[in-house]
């Protein structure tokens, strides 16, 4: 039997799946990813269970080791033609995403952003819309403002935009595009 690590089990793969959907469906409720670990982080083990053959991925800091490409199977692309886009939170952002069409608004973008943490931190993001009782607030730590502000333009025109994944170690919040948020 071939020994990997638990975040390319399919059994792991497939209780993150449930906690990512529930993150999309409770936009800024964070929640624990399972297999994750110092060498396999959220960010790794949200594409690990997204990611196959038939979707593209951009790396464009280089953030993944070549031993993770065959394993994630996806098509390497440019940031602004690829389904998934593995970004740093802390740095702002420097492309424009894949925002769909009228005719397809599926065929957008999903951001993946490593930050430090998913808590505790001084920006404070307020979340409305579906999914969301009231508010919530989400306090990233290592999340560069310019994402958020950019991310307005992004879902401007509705049902066009890009879905956000917020990772720190071993975690993660979903940001959907029919998310209202504030920054205070």
């Amino acid at each position: 039997m071939i020994d990997v690590a638990p975040i390319w089990r399919p059994d792991i793969q497939q209780r993150n799946y449930r906690a990512l959907l529930d993150a999309m469906a409770r936009p800024g409720r964070v929640h624990a990813l399972h297999g994750t670990d110092r060498a396999h982080s959220a960010a790794l083990a949200t594409l690990a269970t997204l990611l196959d053959g038939e979707v593209s991925l951009s790396d464009p800091l280089a953030l993944l080791h070549d031993t993770d490409w065959p394993m994630l199977q996806a098509k390497s692309a440019a940031p602004d033609l690829a389904d998934y886009v593995l970004c740093v939170g802390r740095l702002p952002p420097d492309f424009e995403p894949k925002l769909g069409s009228l005719p397809s608004p599926e065929m957008s973008a999903t951001l993946v952003l490593a930050v430090d943490s998913l808590d505790d931190g001084d920006l404070c993001l307020t979340l409305r819309g579906p999914g969301v009782r009231g508010a919530v607030e989400l306090r990233p730590v290592g999340l560069n403002p310019d994402w958020i502000a950019r991310r307005e333009d992004w879902v401007d025109a509705f049902p066009l935009g890009v879905d956000m994944v917020l990772t720190d170690a071993t975690r993660v919040a979903a940001l959907p595009r029919t998310t209202k948020l504030e920054m205070n």
